[in-house]
């Protein structure tokens, strides 16, 4: 089995709450045996759940997340002041 390392950027709004956020993953990508694709996020160094299937709004724990392409975030920031 070969490990792929990859690292991926994303941003994040939560729609409940509005919180914006960008954050950046390291991401071990395995194919096991019977070519089944496994990846492994890590944040700061802490294993994670993956942000696309599990995300989480750290400001108000809520789950109705809109998942962009990197420095969406902080474009928008720049248009709010």
């Amino acid at each position: 089995m070969d490990t792929r390392h990859v690292r991926h950027a994303y941003s994040f709004v939560c729609l409940d709450c509005g919180h914006g956020w960008e954050a950046t993953y390291d991401i071990d990508v395995t194919e096991d045996d019977h070519g089944h694709i496994i990846a492994t996020y890590h944040l700061d160094g802490r294993l994670v759940r993956s942000p696309l299937q599990w995300p989480r709004c750290p400001a108000c724990e809520g789950h109705k997340i809109r998942i962009m392409r990197p420095g969406r975030v902080a474009t928008a920031r720049l248009y709010e002041k």
